[in-house]
């Protein structure tokens, strides 16, 4: 997967949240992409995307995550629409059926203000489906 030092240039939610397509550029002036798809997505959350240049994207254990942002979690799982998975107000057993479930988190960082997480099932480069066929 290409990303380090990409710019996102967007990103898609789709599948009514449980997939986001990161939409990234080698840079504002060139026409190198790269499409990330997470797939079968639990939770995600992406703070100050815009002007985003992509350094990292890490998989990190998912209690790193929960750790970080569990108050966070907490308020949207009482939300309209709620977080999928959620069974019960407590973090243990969340993120014991998200490890049953074989789910995993990957931590996405920046140059330039942009932080983000996504715990999902799985991530993909999909750079060849956003491509003209040849």
């Amino acid at each position: 997967m290409r990303y380090h030092d990409f710019h996102l240039s967007g990103y898609e939610v789709q599948k009514f949240g449980g997939e986001i397509v990161l939409h990234l550029v080698s840079s504002e002036t060139t026409s190198e992409e790269s499409h990330i798809r997470f797939a079968l997505v639990a939770v995600y959350h992406f703070v100050h995307p815009g002007g985003a240049i992509i350094t990292d994207i890490e998989e990190v254990p998912v209690s790193k995550i929960l750790d970080q942002c569990w108050d966070q979690i907490f308020h949207w799982a009482h939300q309209p629409g709620g977080v999928p998975h959620w069974d019960h107000d407590d973090r243990a057993t969340y993120q014991a059926k998200l490890m049953a479930d074989g789910y995993k988190a990957w931590d996405i960082s920046s140059a330039i203000g942009f932080a983000g997480f996504v715990i999902a099932k799985s991530i993909e480069d999909v750079t060849h489906e956003y491509q003209p066929s040849k």
